[in-house]
């Protein structure tokens, strides 16, 4: 019996082990990531890949980043996009309003992280900010609903400004929101404006800023996206070339040359959105995870550049200022 006993217990765990390395390997989690613009070292894509090591991953060991660069054009994102669904990836980050709208329309079971510039219930991306629903949820920086502090920033820089002009991509989603908003704020605050239209692939900045010189504009407005992060080295040298001061959504315009920029720190969004993928790759599911929104808005100001255009800046908006360029 004892013998009989041993010979069992030799098979149990002999099974045991058999059906241990018969179980499949569970397979490295795949996130896609679509880089708007910039080159491979996206500052957004840099912040993701930070706060994901933050959470204990490591690229390439316990997770892969499928990358799809879009160099700036909104007309290859829903491309991108499609490429990342017929790869099967496990979540999808998605950068801005189009490539957000591309994700909806391209899949209903794979995750989405957002990062909106505009109110995403507004939009219907989500159905709510605590409740998003379906497969999508992730934050929003809420650029839009700056549009008229932007503005009354304007008017403290340059106290008799009268004329202001809004450069912005025609064929982006977020700039069209971004345009009736400055229009909007544009009027309350009784200032004529010009609307100043590019459009990609090949934007034709120069005689946007014609446009803006024969209506004699005296301040420019900069609505941020992925064409205009693109060519924001040209578009600033045009905007100290004619003497313009320059406002701005996000801090990188600033250190491109613009003058000032005013509403949260877009790369600061990366950071949660990993803690958001995290938590889908955890088995969380995006319907049930609340979209946040940014608990902190920068002034950022560039001297060297108010300097070259001959602008002296108040000293009450200075001093308020988060970071100077000095």
């Amino acid at each position: 019996m004892k013998r009989q006993s041993i010979w069992l217990t030799t098979i149990f765990l002999a099974c045991c082990s058999c059906a241990d390395t018969q179980q499949p390997a569970k397979e490295t989690p795949r996130v896609g990531f679509i880089v708007a613009a910039g080159n491979p070292s996206s500052i957004r894509l840099d912040a993701f890949r930070l706060g994901l090591r933050d959470l204990g991953y490591v690229e390439g060991k316990n997770i892969l980043i499928e990358r799809r660069y879009a160099d700036g054009r909104l007309d290859r994102m829903p491309e991108l996009v499609n490429d990342l669904v017929q790869q099967e990836v496990d979540l999808i980050v998605a950068p801005n309003n189009v490539a957000i709208r591309a994700a909806r329309k391209a899949t209903k079971s794979i995750p989405i992280v957002m990062v909106s510039s505009i109110d995403p219930v507004e939009a219907g991306y989500v159905k709510t900010f605590s409740h998003p629903g379906g497969n999508m949820t992730g934050l929003t920086s809420m650029n839009r609903d700056l549009s008229a502090k932007r503005v009354e920033l304007l008017r403290e820089l340059l106290p008799k400004i009268s004329r202001v002009s809004v450069l912005w991509d025609a064929d982006g989603p977020g700039p069209a929101v971004a345009f009736r908003k400055y229009k909007a704020a544009a009027h309350a605050f009784k200032l004529d404006m010009r609307s100043l239209e590019v459009r990609g692939p090949k934007p034709d900045f120069e005689k946007a800023f014609e446009g803006s010189k024969a209506a004699r504009a005296e301040a420019l407005i900069v609505v941020g996206n992925p064409l205009i992060s693109q060519h924001a080295k040209q578009v600033f040298e045009l905007a100290i070339k004619n003497r313009l001061a320059s406002m701005t959504e996000e801090g990188q315009f600033v250190d491109a040359g613009g003058l000032i920029s005013y509403g949260a720190n877009v790369a600061h969004l990366y950071g949660p959105a990993a803690a958001d993928g995290d938590k889908i790759l955890k088995s969380a599911t995006p319907a049930e995870l609340p979209v946040e929104e940014p608990n902190k808005l920068e002034l950022i100001i560039n001297l060297k550049t108010a300097k070259k255009i001959g602008v002296t800046i108040p000293r009450n908006v200075l001093g308020r200022a988060d970071r100077v360029i000095r």
